[in-house]
């Protein structure tokens, strides 16, 4: 199957690209393609690879990266691979190029393709695009392509067009999904929360009303300035050097590029911003990207009260499937019913196979999947049964 190639996001076609809506997320979007074309670090470059039918129409399309060294501490092949390929081999990794291919944003990788595409065409345009893909790297002078944060039918398909080329397939990360779509209104959802929990998410709701806090729905472009200080106040708690801003030059550039797909919450005592959530809407899914508080203010549930009551009790369900909620935090966004969605990462070597231990990938991926299990599976709604993850 062809593949078009195009070196910047300029040269992407957008409508056609955006098109590409099955299996894909508001961070494959030609939006999020713009976004990261300004933060890609010195001496990184991209390529954007679209897999095309007999008449030209395209079926599936990815992204693909190449850095001089990995752009964030969690895209780091070297620690996934620890133990799994020879050290003299992960020490050659280190030293070269890294490939990502299938998108790095926001730790959440997908080939988005055509709706109504049959298997064998599919699995036609995943292989294109994998080769493609291997090319960039090579040309890149990469060792290592990896692809990253995939669900798992797509991790399986990357994995089936690398076969022969040794692909590793590792359990890495779990996501979660708050399944709004199944509530009318908040009385539906705490109706469905076990009857234990029902007790505290009345009581967050209940301080918040009491508080005397608002909330309003806003785009992000009005709030860039609101926002930085409460973002950076976040981030900064968490152990991270970011100020305002930066934190404001971050959130106008997503305002230019996204944002018509923005609704953004924000919860205001007495016309004083207090707290924010933003989401991006994309097909039936809200996607809650970041949030930022005043910390000098007493907190009354203000997290759970924007991503999650808020939205249950202004009927947002009835037009939207799903929030997702990204990784971490677990046992504060099950415990809420949040349900968790497995995510894993494929890894080809470029100038060699990684030669990987196989026995050691499987029980890798068995001790990933029932470590999750049996920290988090107790607070599950409907219960877990990490035997579904294994590959």
């Amino acid at each position: 199957m062809p593949v078009s190639s195009y070196d910047s996001v300029d040269q992407l076609p957008a409508v056609e690209w955006d098109a590409l809506v099955s299996g894909g997320t508001i961070y494959s979007s030609s939006g999020f393609a713009g976004v990261r074309t300004e933060e890609l670090p010195l001496g990184a470059t991209a390529r954007y690879l679209i897999a095309r039918d007999d008449q030209g129409a395209p079926v599936a399309g990815a992204e693909a990266y190449a850095f001089m060294r990995p752009p964030h501490l969690l895209y780091t092949p070297t620690d996934l691979l620890a133990g799994l390929i020879s050290d003299e081999h992960r020490v050659h990794l280190a030293a070269t190029p890294l490939a990502i291919g299938a998108g790095w944003s926001e730790f959440r990788g997908q080939l988005p393709g055509r709706d109504g595409v049959t298997a064998p065409e599919r699995s036609a345009a995943v292989r294109a695009l994998t080769a493609a893909a291997l090319d960039f790297a090579g040309t890149a002078g990469a060792s290592v392509l990896g692809y990253y944060y995939l669900p798992r039918a797509e991790a399986l398909e990357v994995a089936e067009a690398h076969a022969d080329d040794g692909a590793v397939l590792l359990y890495h990360d779990v996501e979660t999904v708050l399944p709004v779509g199944l509530w009318q209104n908040l009385d539906d959802y705490l109706a469905w929360l076990p009857s234990g929990r029902r007790p505290r998410a009345r009581r967050e709701r209940r301080d918040f009303d009491r508080s005397g806090r608002t909330i309003r729905e806003v785009s992000l472009p009005e709030v860039v300035k609101e926002i930085a200080p409460l973002n950076s106040a976040l981030m900064r708690r968490h152990g991270h050097e970011y100020g305002e801003e930066r934190a404001a030059a971050v959130y106008d550039r997503q305002g230019r590029y996204l944002g018509d797909r923005s609704t953004l919450l924000l919860a205001e005592d007495a016309e004083h911003p207090v707290g924010f959530a933003l989401r991006y809407r994309h097909g039936d899914t809200l996607y809650a990207r970041v949030a930022g508080f005043d910390y000098s203010v007493p907190n009354v549930a203000d997290y759970f009260n924007l991503v999650f009551y808020h939205p249950v009790a202004s009927g947002v369900g009835r037009t939207v499937r799903a929030i997702h909620l990204g990784l971490g935090t677990f046992q504060a966004k099950l415990a809420r019913g949040a349900q968790p969605h497995p995510l894993y990462s494929v890894f080809v070597g470029v100038d060699r196979p990684l030669a990987a231990d196989e026995k050691k990938v499987r029980e890798r991926n068995r001790a990933g999947a029932e470590a999750f299990g049996a920290e988090y599976g107790r607070f599950v709604v409907g219960g877990l049964n990490t035997d579904d993850w294994l590959l």
